[in-house]
């Protein structure tokens, strides 16, 4: 009897002592590796400075970032993406383990375009068109438009060439902005328009678009017609 009572009583002290392991055993889970690229897109263009911000959070330490059909400078914190060639590009993200090796923690492919160069027009008439020389001397101004995307091109200077009715020769003038010069205008206005010096070509535009770069445009040109006789009030 007494034999029995100590096998229970060893018996309720091991499981006592299992219950008491299995209480005090728990698994620790490694911080997951968490990788933002802003702005969030499926595109990059082409030959140009895509500036993108890379946050990375985890147990290692952000590692190289490779461009696959470009380059991928890091300046102030931020990554330089110029893509050069192909359609798609991908952008590799590494991590650094605590041994000094790397090891790829994201990836994404992006497609790759070229952006589209805008057309230039006179106060909203576009290339081989026709004006009227009050509306030019009135509000002469050149704009950038594209066809098909949205973004927004500033004309920041711009060559004239017109006839000069005495010399029978082209003048040049030059103009910074998007506006016709005081001179411009007064050329413009001293043109027989029913002669050979109905004609203005602007050439050398220059436009900055929304990326900051400053691109050239092709040249304009529009032919003048007599002023408007109808003004509002007569």
């Amino acid at each position: 009897m007494m034999k029995l009572r100590y096998l229970l009583a060893l018996l309720l002290v091991t499981t006592g002592f299992r219950a008491a392991a299995q209480t005090d055993t728990f698994v620790v889970k490694g911080t997951p590796t968490v990788i933002t690229v802003t702005p969030d897109r499926s595109f990059l263009y082409l030959n140009e400075g895509n500036v993108l911000r890379i946050t990375y959070k985890g147990r290692h330490k952000l590692g190289k970032v490779e461009f696959k059909g470009g380059t991928a400078t890091l300046r102030d914190s931020l990554y330089i993406i110029n893509a050069t060639t192909g359609v798609e590009g991908v952008l590799v993200i590494y991590e650094k383990l605590k041994n000094g090796n790397e090891r790829v923690a994201w990836s994404k492919t992006y497609k790759l375009f070229g952006r589209e160069i805008p057309e230039p027009d006179l106060c909203g008439i576009p290339n081989d068109s026709f004006i009227d020389k009050f509306t030019v001397i009135a509000a002469g101004r050149i704009y950038a438009r594209q066809k098909y995307s949205r973004d927004k091109y500033e004309v920041t200077s711009f060559t004239l060439y017109l006839r000069n009715p005495k010399t029978k020769k082209l003048d040049t003038l030059k103009a910074e902005g998007n506006m016709l010069t005081p001179k411009m205008k007064q050329k413009i206005d001293s043109l027989n328009v029913s002669g050979n010096g109905g004609v203005l070509m602007f050439d050398d535009i220059k436009a900055k678009g929304p990326n900051g770069k400053v691109v050239e445009l092709p040249p304009l040109r529009v032919f003048l017609v007599e002023e408007k006789k109808k003004r509002i009030g007569l």
